[in-house]
C-alpha cells in the first residue's frame, strides 16, 4: 500500500472548500432546528445528524470527482507513464475520502452538541451510537461516491443520488418505506422509546466498507477484495436485519402502540405538582416559572383544585387530554410563549377556578376570573370566533385558535381559544381586560373568590365585587349554558 499518496489524497481534500462550506451549513443548520424548542438531547442528537447529510453530500461529491479524475482531460495517456497504477489511486481515495468526511462530520456534530449540552435545561438522553452513525454516513457517501466514478463514471449520478436521498428524506422521515435500511431517518418522537442505533451504526460501517470494496473490485477480483465485500455484504446484511427488527413501532401504522413510558418523577415546586419522566425533569422549573404568575394570583386553598400537572406521551389520547382543559405538558416544549407555554397556562387559570372537562363559561364570573389570570401571565387574545365550537376543528378557521405543535413532523393540537378549549365569548374578554387595569383588581379577587368561582354565579353578579361598571355591548350574560348543544355540558 502506498500510504504517502493516502496521505496526500487525505490532505487533498480535507483542503477541500466544498467539504468545509458544507460542514459550516450543516452546523448553522442544526442549530437553526433546535432554536425553537427547548433542548432534548434525545432529539437534538437526530437532528444534528440529519444536519449533518450536507457533509455526506459534499463528501461523495469529491470523491467521485477525485477517483474519477483520472479518466478525464487526457489524464489517461498522461498517468500512463507513471509507476502508479488506477488501483492504488483507487485504494487512496477509498482511504482518505471516508477519513476526511468523517473528521468533518465528527467536527460538526461534536461542536453542536457540546453547545447545546451546556445550555440550560437539557433534557432528554444522549446517545453515542447515534452521533457515531453520522460519522459514519459521511463514511458511506464516500465510499459510495468512490464506487460510482468506477462502475459509472458519469457526473450527473452523484447529484441524482443526492436529490433521491434528500426525496426520501423528506417524503419518508419515519422510514415507513425502506424501514432502517435507508441510511437516514430524521423522524422521530421520544415517546416511541429508543431507536436501534448500534445496529444501524454496525450497518452503515458495513456498508462503507462494501462499497470501498466494490470501488476496487472495478480493477480486478483479487482474493483480498473479494473477501471484504463478501464479509462486509454479510455484515451489513445482519445488522440491517437486525436494526429493522428493533425499530420503534409507529401507533398510526396499524395496531402498533407506543411502549409503555418510564415511571414518572414528581416534584412540587411553590406548591404546584409537576410529575415528568426521568429524563425531563430539567424542564419542571420552565413549567413551574410559565405558571407562576397564576398561582400567586389565587388563595392558597385554590391550589387544591390542581390536579397534578403531568407529562404526556405522544398517542391517540393527546389531543382529546389536552382539549378537554387537563392540564399537562409534553415531549416537546416550545419556547414560543403563544404555544405550548399558553396552553398549560389557559388549562391552569379554568381548573384553578373549578372548570372541569367539557364546560362552556359564558355568562359565568369565573370565566371573567380565569382570563384574568390568564392575562397575567401574557397577552390576553381576543375570543375566537363561535363557529369553532359550533364546527369543531378542520372548519378552516384560524383566528382565536392556540397552535400547540408535539414536534418536528410529529403534528400539532388546534385548541379553541386560551383555555383549554373552554368556551367563552368576547363579553368575559371584556372584563378581563378591565380587571388587568385595575390596581385593586387582584385584592378584590382574593376577598370574594368563593363567590367569584361558585358555578351559579353570572358575570353581572360579579360586576360589584369587581368594580366594574355596567355590562359591556355584547351577549347577553347569564347563567350556565345547558342547552345540550355541541361539545357543551353542564359545569361542575
Amino acid at each position: 500500500m502506498n500510504l504517502s499518496l493516502v496521505r496526500f489524497e487525505t490532505r487533498r481534500l480535507l483542503r477541500h472548500p466544498i467539504l468545509w462550506g458544507a460542514t459550516l451549513a450543516a452546523l448553522a443548520l442544526s442549530f437553526a432546528l433546535e432554536g425553537s424548542w427547548l433542548p432534548d438531547m434525545t432529539m437534538v442528537t437526530i437532528d444534528t445528524v440529519t444536519a449533518s447529510t450536507l457533509i455526506g453530500a459534499a463528501v461523495l461529491v469529491i470523491a467521485n470527482l477525485a477517483t474519477g479524475r483520472d479518466g478525464r482531460h487526457d489524464l489517461p495517456e498522461t498517468l500512463a507513464a507513471l509507476p502508479t497504477r488506477a488501483a492504488p489511486r483507487t485504494r487512496a481515495i477509498v482511504l482518505a475520502a471516508p477519513l476526511a468526511g468523517g473528521l468533518a462530520a465528527a467536527a460538526m456534530i461534536s461542536a453542536h452538541l457540546l453547545v447545546v449540552s451546556t445550555s440550560d435545561n437539557v433534557a432528554g438522553r444522549f446517545d453515542p451510537y447515534e452521533a457515531l452513525g453520522g460519522v459514519a454516513l459521511a463514511a458511506l457517501a464516500a465510499s459510495t461516491g468512490a464506487a460510482l466514478a468506477r462502475w459509472t463514471p458519469s457526473l450527473i449520478l452523484p447529484p441524482v443520488l443526492i436529490v433521491a436521498v434528500a426525496f426520501d428524506m423528506v417524503g419518508n422521515p419515519w422510514a415507513e418505506y425502506g424501514g432502517w435500511l435507508v441510511p437516514v431517518i430524521p423522524g422521530h418522537s421520544p415517546d416511541l422509546g429508543p431507536r436501534p442505533s448500534a445496529p444501524h451504526l454496525l450497518y452503515l460501517v458495513a456498508a462503507a466498507v462494501l462499497l470501498g470494496a466494490a470501488a476496487l473490485l472495478r480493477h480486478g477480483p483479487r482474493f483480498t477484495r473479494v473477501a471484504v465485500a463478501v464479509c462486509s455484504a454479510a455484515v451489513t446484511a445482519v445488522a440491517g436485519t437486525v436494526a429493522a427488527a428493533g425499530a420503534p413501532a409507529l401507533p398510526w401504522r396499524g395496531t402498533a402502540s407506543a411502549p409503555q413510558p418510564p415511571r414518572q418523577v414528581c416534584e412540587d415546586p411553590e406548591g404546584v405538582t409537576f410529575c415528568a419522566y426521568p429524563d425531563y425533569t430539567p424542564w419542571i422549573p420552565v413549567w413551574s416559572e410559565a405558571i407562576r404568575p397564576v398561582v400567586t394570583s389565587v388563595p392558597a386553598r385554590a391550589l387544591d383544585r390542581l390536579p397534578p400537572i403531568r407529562q404526556q406521551s405522544f398517542g391517540p389520547s393527546l389531543a382529546a387530554s389536552a382539549g378537554a382543559g387537563e392540564p399537562a405538558t409534553w415531549t416537546a416544549w416550545s419556547t414560543d410563549p403563544a404555544q405550548h407555554r399558553a396552553l398549560l397556562v389557559g388549562q391552569v387559570a379554568a381548573r384553578l377556578v373549578g372548570f372541569g372537562e367539557g364546560c362552556d363559561g359564558r355568562g359565568l364570573a369565573r370565566t371573567v376570573v380565569a382570563l384574568w389570570l390568564t392575562g397575567r401571565a401574557g397577552a390576553l387574545l381576543d375570543a375566537p370566533d363561535s363557529a369553532l365550537w359550533q364546527r369543531g376543528q378542520g372548519n378552516g378557521l384560524t383566528t382565536g385558535l392556540t397552535e400547540v405543535p408535539m414536534g418536528d413532523g410529529v403534528g400539532s393540537l388546534s385548541v379553541p381559544g386560551q383555555l383549554g378549549g373552554l368556551r367563552y365569548g368576547s363579553a368575559e374578554v371584556g372584563y378581563a381586560r378591565r380587571l388587568l387595569e385595575r390596581d385593586d383588581a387582584a385584592g378584590r379577587i382574593a376577598a370574594n373568590w368563593d363567590v367569584l368561582t361558585a358555578p351559579g354565579t353570572t358575570a353581572g353578579q360579579a360586576l360589584p365585587l369587581l368594580g366594574l361598571g355596567p355590562q359591556l355591548p355584547g351577549p347577553r350574560l347569564s347563567g350556565p349554558r345547558l342547552s345540550g348543544a355541541r361539545g357543551e355540558t353542564e359545569c361542575a
